[in-house]
């Protein structure tokens, strides 16, 4: 019902036919680019990690990060629990696509990934869809520590997940339906 496509005019990887986004009282077409991109983050539905370490895939290999940034960063994920018993701990390979962890161990990564990021902006699409609802649990949690302080766009079916929301907007058919409040 075109949740995805507000979130692309949200990043500006679509430009609207009619009208103007603004950010900040600033409209989105003179902003930089590259530069609000890299102020929002991203917590997608289906996680795709680097066949890599889960060192790896929460720091990007970014050389201002330490490895007491990514242990913080996976403590306020929920993540610690299930990497600090790995053998490996956090050089454990994930596999390819984040095959040799679950899925909620995979959201959970990806939201210690943006815990580093600090973004001033954050996007969840549907972060808690594809988990048994003991580590939706966990990933809400996280989550909640996440979005303090910042702007969150957090698309989710289930209406349980927007409960801390300021303001809902409902889309049905293409169209915005309802403006408002959980309750």
């Amino acid at each position: 019902s075109g949740k995805t496509t507000v979130i692309d005019l949200v990043t500006g990887l679509l430009r609207p036919h009619a009208g103007t986004i603004v950010i900040d009282n600033t409209p989105l077409s003179e902003l930089d680019m590259k530069a609000w991109r890299q102020a929002i983050g991203y917590v997608p539905q289906e996680t795709q990690l680097l066949h890599d370490s889960i060192l790896h895939n929460v720091t990007l290999d970014d050389p201002t990060l330490r490895k007491a940034d990514a242990v913080r960063a996976l403590k306020e994920a929920g993540a610690w629990d299930f990497v600090s018993v790995l053998p490996e701990g956090m050089h454990s390979i994930v596999g390819e696509r984040g095959a040799r962890v679950s899925g909620g161990e995979r959201q959970r990564i990806s939201i210690a990934r943006a815990i580093l990021k600090n973004p001033r902006v954050l996007i969840l699409d549907e972060a808690t869809s594809s988990v048994d609802t003991e580590t939706e649990s966990l990933i809400q949690e996280a989550l909640e520590r996440l979005i303090r302080g910042r702007t969150v766009f957090a698309i989710a079916h289930r209406l349980s997940t927007l409960k801390h929301a300021n303001r809902l907007l409902i889309l049905k058919e293409g169209k915005l339906d309802e403006i408002g409040t959980h309750a």
